[in-house]
């Protein structure tokens, strides 16, 4: 494991796990201001690999936060494990 001073930097100078946490904040802002029910929906970033994993209400719901996700500048790979799951309120 690294030492924090000593952790790869991504072009922007900032260390790799910083970065991430910066990408992770906007990327949670993002997924906010859509509108979208997200309550049921993590994601994890690594090095601009984003993992998407939960549930959501439709196929296209579904599509939606992937794109959302997609648009946001820094993100690399997408790896989308959300499934849809229309009753998953119990509604």
């Amino acid at each position: 494991m690294h030492e924090p001073s000593k952790m790869p930097a991504n072009p922007r100078g900032m260390a790799a796990t910083e970065a991430d946490a910066a990408l992770q904040a906007a990327l949670c802002a993002r997924l906010w201001d859509t509108g979208l029910d997200i309550s049921e929906i993590t994601l994890d970033v690594s090095q601009g690999r984003v993992t998407l994993n939960g549930a959501i209400g439709t196929p296209a719901q579904r599509d939606a936060v992937e794109a959302c996700v997609r648009g946001c500048a820094g993100v690399g790979e997408i790896v989308n494990r959300i499934q849809v799951a229309p009753d998953r309120t119990g509604d």
